[in-house]
């Protein structure tokens, strides 16, 4: 009886993670009242609404985890070991940090004290408000990706996390080329990615689904692709990136991380000045393609062509 239960409690907090994508264009938590529900909030009931709008989302807790609490300690303590064991590696006291789809923020909060500055950026107005929320820090500024466009930075290190899957090979250039564009002469770049695992259907594999819900998944980006090794170098190259790296995060951690994550890859590259010039433009940003006009690598009307069936009805 008591799997049963879990499995019918689940069915409406998945129903009501839909309609809550769907009010916020696809972008889960991304409806405008999100913010605004937390800001009516008192303050001292603001971290557990903040849990509760995020258990909506499949994004960030898994379907499982019935005690949002625990699910949001999971996700903390794991992200700080990737803080601790994989990132910091690769991170200076004085470095500033531009941290990509930083959702509720718990790996920027557990960055923070290893760097200079973080900026947080993603796409979601509600993940932001959480953040702001469960993962405040002095040295971190969270920021949608326009906001960080318009405030003309660069940064030190670009790094992201539980990210790239959720992207076509065309939005991942595209991101490519704006993170090559935001980074300084010879900074950083850290992207974890998902290579060389048969477990993990490739972009032209998703495509391919003709199931309903398979392609409900890739319209809300909750497909995760996986690459081959040589894909994610010939990206990564083409957008101006040298002294390219792929390491596996297994060997970087030297404890039990309950996520994922810690059994995949990580891109370690830095931006070279001379590749990738022709299609650089003056405007710092997350995705700066050749006609000079910022695209969010994050919206789907772009990343699923308009000729992808993705009529639900056929």
């Amino acid at each position: 009886m008591a799997g049963r239960g879990s499995t019918v409690a689940r069915r409406p907090r998945l129903l009501t993670g839909f309609a809550v994508a769907a009010a916020g264009a696809q972008n889960f938590l991304g409806a405008r009242w999100v913010p605004a529900v937390l800001a009516m909030t008192p303050a001292r009931r603001r971290p557990e609404v903040a849990l509760r709008l995020l258990a909506w989302s499949p994004h960030y807790f898994q379907p499982d985890e019935h005690d949002r609490h625990a699910a949001a300690e999971r996700i903390r303590r794991t992200r700080q070991v990737l803080a601790d064991e994989v990132l910091g590696r690769y991170l200076q006291m004085d470095d500033d940090v531009l941290d990509v789809g930083c959702g509720p923020g718990y790996l920027a909060a557990a960055v923070a004290p290893r760097v200079h500055s973080v900026t947080a950026v993603d796409v979601s107005r509600g993940a932001l408000a959480c953040a702001r929320v469960l993962n405040p820090a002095p040295n971190v500024d969270y920021a949608t990706v326009d906001e960080f466009i318009r405030g003309g930075h660069d940064v030190d290190v670009v790094y992201s996390v539980a990210v790239v899957q959720h992207l076509t090979d065309e939005a991942f250039a595209h991101a490519l080329r704006g993170w090559h564009a935001a980074l300084r002469p010879g900074g950083r770049l850290l992207v974890h990615v998902v290579v060389d695992d048969p477990r993990w259907p490739s972009e032209a594999q998703w495509r391919a689904e003709r199931g309903p819900t398979d392609r409900l998944k890739f319209r809300l980006a909750l497909n995760c692709f996986g690459r081959s090794a040589d894909q994610v170098r010939r990206l990564v190259t083409a957008a101006g990136f040298g002294d390219l790296d792929l390491v596996p995060m297994a060997s970087l951690v030297d404890v039990d991380v309950d996520d994922d994550v810690a059994d995949q890859h990580l891109v370690v590259a830095r931006r070279l000045d001379v590749a990738a010039a022709a299609t650089a433009t003056p405007l710092r940003g997350l995705v700066v393609p050749t006609q000079a006009t910022p695209v969010d690598p994050f919206d789907l009307e772009r990343v699923v062509p308009a000729s992808a069936d993705t009529d639900p009805t056929r």
